[in-house]
């Protein structure tokens, strides 16, 4: 473990620990809450597919590069 601490250090790569539960500070819960979003303006349409998969699919779509991209500067990350 040490040997990989040392090549970590000469790599030039920080680690940052966040706490425990710390949603404000990861990215993926803002893109958790984007597709949950999606499924609930989209409610109807999902009850009546019978392709979950599809409506899943459908929701991850709203998951962009640029928001992204945002969610990690707000979190603050630098992108």
């Amino acid at each position: 473990m040490y040997l990989i601490e040392i090549e970590r250090i000469y790599a030039g790569v920080c680690l940052l620990f966040l706490p425990p539960y710390s949603p404000d500070l990861n990215p993926i819960e803002h893109a958790f809450a984007c597709v949950k979003s999606w499924l609930r303006r989209h409610y109807e349409r999902c009850q009546q597919s019978e392709d979950p998969e599809l409506i899943l699919y459908e929701a991850c779509t709203e998951v962009t590069a640029a928001k992204a991209c945002g969610w990690f500067r707000n979190c603050g990350y630098r992108v």
